[in-house]
């Protein structure tokens, strides 16, 4: 029996090109730090730190794991620095995004009506000031959701199944009576790994 439904952000509740996006998103966070640090260093170091992120064994969270790689690659000092300045960007000038993004009106309708339970499964590599942004972008709000998935909560990354048992377990809704909807075959279809039943966005299409 279906007990809750997993939503994806990116390409799913808010549509964009996401090799676009995150191209002008990268770009924009390096010419806000550039003062501070080389913004091509920068960008090459945040790749690397989701990288090792996505291995980690879930002794910390994504953002304790971030932070504590950052300070290995650019020393403490710098680090904290960024950390400050990154939260900054994101209150500031993340929003001049959205122009790149546009609301999945249909799949928002249907996710409201929707009497199960209702996660944000967006991949945990923003933080939460960051992630509530753009679900503004989409019209979103996070009482809408039971769960919203942001690296200050969250101890694993997709495609790893621990993410979507992270999720089962929060929920208290075993995974089998879980559907996840996303537009990545491998991100978010990994959830079936975990138990879950996976749905993507186009077959979506054909229901709404």
């Amino acid at each position: 029996m279906l007990k809750a439904v997993l939503f994806d952000l990116d390409g799913t509740l808010l549509l964009s090109d996401e090799e676009e996006f995150y191209n002008a998103y990268f770009k924009a966070l390096g010419e806000f730090c550039k003062d501070i640090v080389n913004p091509y260093k920068l960008v090459e170091k945040i790749q690397h730190i989701i990288k090792i992120i996505t291995m980690q064994d879930g002794k910390m969270t994504n953002y304790e794991r971030f932070m504590n790689e950052m300070s290995k690659e650019m020393g403490e000092e710098l680090a904290k620095k960024l950390e400050e300045r990154f939260n900054t960007f994101y209150a500031t000038d993340f929003d001049k995004l959205k122009s790149l993004t546009l609301p999945n009106e249909s799949l928002i309708k249907w996710m409201r009506e929707l009497k199960t339970k209702r996660v944000l499964a967006t991949n945990p590599i923003f933080p939460r000031i960051a992630i509530v942004k753009r679900m503004k972008w989409a019209g979103l709000r996070e009482d809408e959701f039971d769960i919203v998935t942001v690296m200050e909560d969250f101890h694993y990354l997709k495609p790893r199944k621990e993410y979507y048992l992270e999720i089962s377990d929060k929920l208290g809704v075993p995974a089998d009576g879980c559907l996840m909807i996303g537009n990545d075959e491998i991100l978010d279809g990994a959830c079936t790994k975990a138990g879950m039943e996976f749905k993507s966005i186009e077959e979506m299409k054909k229901e709404l």
